[in-house]
């Protein structure tokens, strides 16, 4: 089977890292295959300041805002997030002759995020990172392992040692 849609959730770890330079070496193979480094987070909440430059993840419900303020402070949060997941990822893709699309998703939780962008982009694998201190007691991380369960294309869990520097 060959891929041509790589999705690497990235959440700027080293085991996220370490799944991007895996998916990196794939993509290599081919400049035809697309590689889409993705980052899942979830704001639902407003900061009491109100402000643009106020951080989303703290707490005044949406509903006391008005919908356009929302939609800016949501925007501005995933921007930030794009923005220091390029810097997390340096110059790891730089040269590479495939088209990467670096994105930022709200999703209620990582797993949806990374199945439903899976689906929407149509990915034909993912590869991730696993910090191996979920469900199964240091095998799989919580994320990986519920995309690994639910996803409908293949999920390479890249797990990296930690011995390796």
């Amino acid at each position: 089977m060959k891929f041509t849609n790589i999705l690497v959730p990235f959440d700027k770890s080293d085991h996220a890292l370490h799944a991007l330079t895996l998916a990196k070496g794939l993509a290599e193979e081919d400049a035809a295959i697309k590689l889409h480094v993705v980052s899942v987070v979830y704001v639902s909440d407003i900061p009491p300041a109100l402000g643009l430059d106020a951080n989303p993840y703290e707490s005044v419900p949406p509903l006391l805002i008005q919908p356009d303020l929302y939609e800016k402070l949501v925007d501005a949060a995933l921007e930030r997030e794009k923005n220091d997941m390029k810097q997390a990822i340096g110059g790891l893709l730089d040269g590479m002759s495939n088209n990467i699309d670096i994105a930022v998703v709200n999703a209620p939780s990582p797993v949806d995020g990374i199945n439903d962008y899976a689906k929407d982009h149509a990915c034909d694998l993912i590869v991730m990172g696993s910090r191996g201190l979920g469900v199964l007691r240091g095998m799989l991380g919580s994320v990986s392992y519920g995309v690994l369960r639910s996803a409908e294309v293949p999920v390479l869990v890249a797990k990296k040692d930690e011995d390796e520097k």
